[in-house]
């Protein structure tokens, strides 16, 4: 009897852990993300990334999102090179340039001032955002190009 008691709570010490972790502001994101379908490239190349979490600390963010028809101007084997593992740190490096914390709307991300998860000067340079995602741990700004 003891022991059954110790494995339900194990069991719901580590269901309230998975909960809590996929209720971070990086998941939240990321989980929206997936569910729409012209992003599904952006979606791989944060999960190569090893998610959000690890591109950034607490929220809410700002995720621009290039469209699956954005990342296909890179070309098919600059994705496929950037998703092998031992290319990890350039994917990541790559990746905090389309994360700015806070949760900003499209006119906020058009002015000045503003850093990257890297902390460099953001500049949306010439993409254009084409669709505002709000999600539970920020926003996602859809882009139509690619982050110079």
């Amino acid at each position: 009897m003891r022991y059954n008691l110790l494995k339900v709570t194990l069991v719901l010490f580590l269901l309230a852990g998975i909960n809590y972790n996929c209720s971070s502001p990086a998941n939240a994101l990321l989980g929206s993300l997936g569910k729409v379908p012209n992003l599904s490239g952006a979606t791989s190349l944060l999960k190569g990334a090893g998610g959000l979490g690890n591109l950034v600390g607490k929220g809410p963010f700002t995720l621009l999102a290039p469209s699956d028809n954005a990342l296909a101007s890179m070309g098919k084997g600059a994705l496929d090179n950037l998703l092998k593992p031992e290319n990890k740190d350039q994917l990541t490096n790559m990746l905090k340039k389309y994360v700015v914390p806070g949760k900003l709307d499209p006119t906020q991300l058009a002015g000045s001032g503003l850093k990257d998860a890297a902390g460099n000067a953001f500049n949306l340079g010439g993409a254009k955002i084409s669709q505002s995602i709000p999600t539970k741990g920020g926003v996602i700004q859809v882009l139509d190009g690619i982050l110079k």
